[in-house]
């Protein structure tokens, strides 16, 4: 009998003192992954980051392309590049993918391929191909891994890609973003690196004149002024971004000019080499990187 007690009592105590397993905290606010098809619907860029890799010491940050002022950015990190598809704008930038067919802000198109769950775009210029690799989908809202990419600033070697997050057209979504992976340290908003031509820094130029065809010559004479490797003014405005870099294969130089508000967009233009020397841009053309049919032709003289 008092062994019977003792075992029933040692029984109550172990039931009542055993640790109660609670389930670990769920802090993943991205979108989850479901079976959505993404064909067939009109998506609209709404965020983007870039996450970068440092080969040489190991170092992995991540950077959001857009964020306060800035609105356009280039998935294209380091050098340059003539394929449209990596000039990216927030709330601007479509994609549609249909019956094979991807398009692009409503207007230019390529055949895509699909494998494994990736679309790959093809015939881009130069031949050049994207693979696009949905992360996470809903029937509002997907992000994309694309443009996996290596390059180098001069002092290290990189791997990067971006990650794109859209909205179905006509909807919105708060806090979908996937969450930072652990490892990647978050760095602020992406600044092009020092690898561009230092020799534009601090310099002002004086758009003399353009014409776009339809208005014949116009003459602005607004003053750009050009305060860091990546950051210009005009008029004394806020700051704005702009990149220039080597064109491979030619001792021309590309440079994009974003909230470029003297020609009303974003253009990108390749200038001889030698007009940054000389202080004179000359009979130079430059396209609406989100519409290529505008072209404009340029002409600016350096004031200091």
């Amino acid at each position: 009998m008092i062994k019977y007690i003792f075992l029933c009592i040692s029984f109550i105590l172990f039931f009542s003192c055993k640790k109660e397993e609670l389930p670990m905290p769920n802090n993943d606010n991205s979108v989850a992954i479901v079976e959505t098809n993404i064909e067939g619907k009109n998506w609209v860029l709404s965020e983007g980051r870039v996450f970068v890799e440092n080969l040489d010491n190991g170092e992995k940050r991540v950077y959001d392309y857009f964020g306060g002022s800035i609105t356009s950015s280039f998935m294209h990190i380091f050098g340059s590049t003539s394929v449209i598809m990596d000039s990216i704008k927030q709330n601007f930038t479509t994609w549609t993918f249909n019956n094979n067919t991807f398009t692009l802000n409503g207007s230019q198109s390529w055949e895509y391929t699909t494998y494994n769950g990736s679309y790959n775009v093809i015939g881009l210029t130069g031949g050049t191909m994207r693979n696009i690799r949905p992360t996470h989908t809903s029937e509002d809202y997907i992000t994309v891994v694309t443009h996996e990419a290596y390059g180098n600033d001069g002092t290290y070697n990189y791997k990067y890609y971006s990650e794109l997050g859209f909205n179905r057209a006509g909807t919105s979504c708060t806090n979908c973003q996937p969450s930072i992976g652990y490892g990647w340290i978050y760095s602020g908003i992406w600044s092009p690196s020092a690898t561009n031509e230092a020799s534009i820094i601090g310099t002002k130029w004086i758009v003399t004149r353009y014409n776009n065809l339809l208005s014949g010559n116009v003459y602005p004479n607004d003053t750009l002024e050009f305060i860091t490797n990546s950051k210009y003014t005009i008029n004394g405005s806020s700051q704005k971004i702009y990149s220039i870099s080597n064109v491979i294969g030619n001792n021309n130089k590309s440079l994009t000019l974003y909230s470029f508000s003297t020609l009303g967009g974003d253009y990108s233009g390749q200038i001889i080499g030698s007009y940054l020397d000389d202080g004179f841009i000359s009979n130079s053309q430059f396209v609406d990187i989100f519409n290529v049919n505008n072209t404009v032709t340029i002409w600016m003289e350096r004031i200091l």
